[in-house]
């Protein structure tokens, strides 16, 4: 409850200071910017398959398995003990092997999460530029992402200009020197 009085005193102290010095505030939907610009959809879907690929494998792991376990439970009868522990340990390791695939790809850090990173990266690094260069070409004071805000007129969503900019063509190479 306090963050959330520091955070409401801060918004109409910004709100007050932004009346007396005639700043220009707007907010970016990202969500929305994301939703309709197509090399996000490109990067979805390259995302998907690969993520698609990579349950699979998983399933494949599942399945040996499976099958393992039934030839050892149908054959276990004929086995000399040495022979069942050479079953057990290959179940085993197979078991082992799945898992290690299962937390090098989903689990946190793993490659499902670097890919994503790798994919996205150069798109909001293009979101972010735009956002730049509106604020630049027309002298905004800040833009804020909407997902932050509780309230905020519609007439400051800036969120069609900054979907023209990307449709333009941004190029980040011409990042300001600003940091973001």
């Amino acid at each position: 409850m306090r963050i959330l009085a520091i955070v409401v005193a801060a918004i109409v102290g910004l709100v007050s200071f932004a009346q007396a010095q005639d700043l220009k505030i707007g907010y970016v939907q990202v969500e929305r910017v994301m939703q309709n610009f197509p090399e996000h959809e490109d990067a979805s879907r390259t995302y998907e398959k690969e993520i698609q690929s990579w349950k699979t494998q998983l399933n494949e792991y599942e399945q040996q398995i499976t099958q393992l376990q039934e030839e050892f439970e149908q054959r276990a009868m004929l086995f000399s003990p040495e022979k069942k522990r050479e079953k057990q340990d290959e179940i085993m390791d197979k078991r082992q092997e799945a898992s290690k695939f299962y937390q090098d790809v989903f689990a946190d850090g793993g490659k499902a999460e670097q890919r994503q990173t790798e994919l996205w990266a150069p798109i909001y690094a293009k979101i972010n530029r735009a956002i730049e260069i509106l604020g630049e070409q027309e002298n905004y004071s800040m833009i804020f992402n909407a997902q932050g805000l509780l309230y905020a007129q519609e007439t400051l969503d800036v969120t069609d200009k900054v979907l023209e900019i990307l449709k333009a063509g941004v190029d980040v190479s011409t990042s300001s020197s600003r940091g973001r």
